[in-house]
């Protein structure tokens, strides 16, 4: 009989990993790992955001058209605002994701 040792704990994770949230949806997940340019969670995976007015849309691994409406910009910006408090991220980082959010309409 051989005794196995009991398995670490598991790596701690970065601050802005969007695994720190919880009860993610699997498109705001996509969208974090496109906003935080970490490999992607979900499948099919986000590969460009556009806005159009208050509309975000996204094109993916498995579509290149923007035909993926993911929701409004202004609960997008909300969602992020929350999601970084949540994960106790620091303030200016989670107002340039939403800078960066605002920017892919330009």
């Amino acid at each position: 009989m051989t005794s196995q040792s009991p398995a670490g704990p598991p790596p701690a994770m970065h601050p802005m990993d969007p695994r720190r949230g919880q009860d993610l949806s699997p498109m705001f997940a996509a969208v974090l790992c496109w906003l935080l340019a970490l490999e992607p969670m979900t499948s099919p995976a986000i590969t460009k955001i556009a806005v159009s007015g208050n509309c975000v849309l996204a094109a993916t691994d498995q579509n290149p058209l923007f035909d993926q409406h993911l929701g409004s910009l202004d609960d997008f910006e909300a969602n992020i605002r929350g999601w970084g408090e949540a994960c106790g991220a620091d303030a200016g980082m989670v107002e340039s994701l939403v800078a960066r959010m605002r920017r892919t309409d330009r």
